[in-house]
């Protein structure tokens, strides 16, 4: 079982997007996956309320509420973080993971939120969990925009593996709203946004992406 950890203490840079699209991606191939939602919004557990019956299943759980029991046969398990975690807190499940993933957002704010957060946890990371990968996703982004350059030369600066970007595309708010993934989407309207996911995924699983 290989345990996913998305985190970032900023608020609204698109960890549920990033948890429920890569949680459809494993699901489209048919590899058991479970999400822990770990924020009192319950957003990810919302979004499997409305998940359409014909597409294949995802469990679900609240990780406020005891001890999460994925089935046995269950491959992948995404942790969606909610905002405002402390490093600690995050440390403690960072020893848990095999993956950890940061997403960041254009912005000034966002960047110094991730680069204090991004330093914060790599010692923690280093004593706990030495095995562990870190990333960082530019999410919402527009590569032709100055702001995009910025963070793409702010990521590059962090001591951790800038793995992709992600443009702010309508196709993510239709997901949310229906239950699925950009994966779950039909190719000629989602194309341009599975492209983007193959390094990330290809990090993420260290081997070469599945595609349709």
């Amino acid at each position: 079982m290989r345990s996913i950890l998305v985190v970032n203490p900023k608020g609204g840079c698109g960890k549920t997007t990033l948890a429920t699209n890569l949680a459809t991606y494993y699901s489209v191939w048919d590899i058991p996956t479970a999400i822990v939602d770990l924020d009192p919004q319950q957003s990810s557990m919302e979004w499997l309320k409305v998940r359409p019956k014909s597409e294949n299943p995802i469990q679900g759980f609240n990780g406020l509420k005891g001890k999460i029991h994925p089935d046995e046969e269950t491959e992948r398990v995404i942790y969606d973080c909610p905002a405002r975690t402390d490093s600690k807190k995050v440390a403690k499940l960072i020893e848990l993971m095999d993956v950890v993933i940061i997403p960041v957002m254009p912005s000034a704010i966002d960047m110094r939120v991730a680069a204090k957060f991004v330093a914060d946890i790599l010692g923690h990371t280093r004593d706990g969990n030495s095995n562990a990968i870190l990333g960082v996703v530019a999410n919402r982004a527009h590569k032709n925009y100055a702001s995009y350059k910025v963070l793409a030369k702010f990521l590059k600066a962090l001591d951790v593996p800038f793995i992709g970007a992600l443009r702010n595309s309508q196709n993510y708010i239709k997901a949310a709203d229906s239950g699925v993934g950009i994966f779950e989407m039909s190719l000629s309207d989602a194309k341009p946004d599975m492209k983007e996911w193959e390094p990330i995924l290809s990090w993420v699983e260290g081997k070469r992406v599945l595609t349709k």
